[in-house]
């Protein structure tokens, strides 16, 4: 009796340490948001739902942070890290409602649902502001594009993240 519940105290504790692995697999280090792993299971997710014609609508946001480069070749790397927690901290303050993902080194994505969706033009209106206020002072100027989903063409996310990451190329 004694050693089936070891056994069984040793399976929860090994399920717990799996759940923890899993969902740290998710998380950017740097940033503690959603990595690109997460992402993709967002979009497979999202492309269920437009295959089932249940997608509720959505918006995507694709966000550079600008001048990292630069940043890491004057002031070195842990500056620039710092520069995009900073942009991160702006991203997510300012999508407070939306899942936050970590794609690469500067870029983010938002997946702007619910309330974030409906106020999505007043949100980009904040970013540009922040953009505005920082532009003069070295500070982290966030490019960004949008893109809503489109019941009627777009056949999956693809297409609207395209949309959204031509507009901010586009600015």
């Amino acid at each position: 009796l004694n050693d089936i519940d070891v056994q069984v105290r040793q399976e929860q504790e090994l399920g717990k340490r799996l759940v923890e692995a899993q969902t740290k697999a998710k998380i950017d280090g740097l940033t503690g948001v959603k990595n690109r792993y997460a992402f993709l299971e967002a979009e497979e997710l999202i492309n269920r739902q437009i295959e089932k014609r249940q997608q509720q609508p959505f918006a995507v946001l694709v966000l550079d942070v600008n001048d990292l480069k630069k940043v890491n070749d004057t002031s070195g790397h842990q500056v620039g890290d710092q520069y995009i927690k900073n942009a991160c901290k702006v991203i997510c303050k300012i999508f407070s409602h939306s899942p936050v993902f970590r794609i690469g080194g500067d870029e983010f994505v938002v997946i702007s649902q619910g309330k974030d969706y409906d106020r999505i033009e007043e949100l980009l209106e904040e970013l540009r502001d922040h953009n505005i206020e920082v532009s003069g002072i070295d500070g982290n100027v966030i490019a960004c594009g949008m893109s809503k989903y489109d019941k009627g063409t777009d056949t999956d996310i693809s297409s609207v993240i395209k949309r959204a990451d031509c507009e901010m190329y586009a600015r």
